[in-house]
């Protein structure tokens, strides 16, 4: 037990290492964080206060309510740009994960597009998100989808369900095909098979696919100003919109981590035997 403990013992190169990471990683989160209580002139104060002189709650509030900038213009607020991402992007990942589960089992266990399936597939994410925003614009006009959140939510789930049947197939890869034959002589069909004994064996892959493409789907800003036509907002494009309102786009973008921090919470349990398990081990 000793000996093992010796050898899991970090030196002081590998100490030092992990702090320069924690400070990289760490550091324009307190950045952000700080600067989200400075009022508007701070932001111009030289040199740079890494800690807001006159601390103030007003950004913030200046989030959920309408309020006038230094030039008397009156600005909106924030918070539908928040409920609006949040339903969008929970509802496009649920669709992208269910069509990548269905998409990773045809081409796991049924062999769909035989060895090359997976690279047509993920051709479709080779080009920037901008480069295909115009053309599925255009096509979900004249498919007479007039509702922005349908829009999203489609788009969404569909230049995210390649990553999800990526990440998904590999889980399902792990599991002995056996089982799924065993289940069948005992009277279940291959779909049930399928769901029931599948994939509640690969769930620690479907939470860390499911945090994958929310993240995705969450940060997602190109997309959402070709497709929405200023008639609803999400969070990236809000950050756009105030970005002559520095003060208030920092606390927005602080009040955009917790939904993330949260369903990581929720899902950790599985997160970390998923994230070392199938495409990520592979």
């Amino acid at each position: 037990m000793s000996t093992m403990a010796r050898q899991h013992k970090l030196n002081l190169g590998q100490r030092l290492a992990l702090l320069a990471a924690l400070v990289f990683a760490l550091l324009p989160l307190l950045w952000l964080l700080s600067t989200s209580f400075k009022p508007l002139l701070e932001f111009f104060l030289l040199p740079i206060q890494w800690l807001p002189v006159w601390p103030t709650l007003e950004n913030y509030r200046n989030v959920f309510y309408p309020y006038i900038d230094p030039e008397g213009f009156p600005k909106s607020s924030s918070w539908r740009a928040i409920l609006t991402s949040g339903v969008i992007a929970t509802s496009a990942t649920c669709l992208s994960v269910s069509v990548g589960l269905m998409a990773a089992f045809s081409i796991s266990r049924h062999r769909v597009g035989g060895q090359r399936s997976l690279m047509f597939i993920l051709s479709f994410r080779a080009a920037p998100p901008m480069v295909i925003a115009i053309p599925i614009a255009a096509v979900i006009t004249n498919l007479g989808v007039n509702d922005p959140y349908s829009g999203l939510i489609l788009v969404y789930a569909a230049y995210t369900a390649p990553i999800a049947t990526l990440m998904l197939k590999s889980f399902i890869d792990q599991v002995p095909v056996e089982l799924e034959e065993a289940a069948m002589i005992d009277g279940m069909s291959r779909w049930q098979s399928h769901l029931f004994v599948t994939t509640p064996l690969i769930r620690s892959g479907l939470a860390a696919t499911f945090l994958f493409v929310f993240i995705l789907c969450w940060g997602e800003g190109a997309l959402a100003l070709a497709l929405s036509s200023g008639r609803w907002v999400t969070i990236p494009v809000q950050l756009v919109n105030k970005v002559y309102s520095p003060h208030v786009q920092s606390a927005l973008a602080v009040l955009a981590l917790p939904p993330l921090v949260i369903l990581g919470f929720f899902l950790q349990p599985h997160l970390s035997r998923g994230f070392t398990f199938g495409a990520i081990k592979n």
